[in-house]
């Protein structure tokens, strides 16, 4: 089925700012976690078209890239072919109906995708059960915000953000320790200002 996000994959990287986005929310994942990650392979859930996964890829050794549309699925895959990244790989995933393998990533990032997951409990308990002990997960999303976020409408939107307690119970929940929970950025529309949290915790 052709959603949305299969039309828009070509097209995904041409806006300066969701680059920008994408980009802060790299950085801070690199500045914030304390293990040397050149052995690390990264699960990137909710890939879209690599823009998380290609900040991290001169820096680690393996990325799966994991998301719903086929259409950003090819165009991640063609991007790694075209610069030869071949320790990248994306595939086709619906985390509503299927499982992730357990403990086999170090850390785990999912950049503005969570609102539009159904049940979050269930999504977080999955990507928790995919890490290594002491590998991180890094969630980064929008705070609660007046629907008029995506201008063009609320299609295939679970959610209007979320809120710092729901997501340190969630957290606390599944048994990740560390956590830290931050505004990572605020996203300026002319429909209005929205902040872009991250929280993240480390598996035990």
């Amino acid at each position: 089925m052709t959603n949305r996000f299969d039309t828009l994959a070509q097209q995904w990287d041409s806006k300066p700012q969701r680059v920008e986005s994408a980009m802060k929310f790299v950085d801070y994942i690199k500045s914030n976690i304390n293990r040397d990650i050149a052995s690390f392979n990264i699960l990137d859930y909710g890939s879209g078209s690599g823009l998380v996964s290609f900040g991290f890829a001169e820096d680690v050794s393996s990325i799966t890239g994991l998301d719903y549309s086929i259409g950003m699925v090819d165009r991640y895959n063609q991007k790694a072919k075209i610069l030869e990244f071949n320790h990248l790989n994306a595939k086709q995933h619906n985390i509503n109906e299927e499982d992730l393998e357990h403990n086999q990533y170090d850390l785990v990032v999912t950049n503005m995708t969570m609102h539009h997951i159904k049940d979050i409990s269930n999504f977080i308990k999955i990507l928790k059960n995919s890490l290594t002990k002491g590998g991180s997960l890094y969630i980064s999303d929008l705070i609660t915000e007046d629907g008029k976020f995506h201008s063009k409408g609320n299609d295939g939107v679970e959610h209007l953000g979320f809120d710092e307690e729901t997501l340190y119970e969630e957290f606390i929940k599944y048994g990740f320790k560390n956590i830290e929970f931050k505004i990572l950025q605020t996203i300026k529309k002319e429909q209005g200002n929205y902040p872009i949290f991250v929280i993240s915790g480390v598996s035990v």
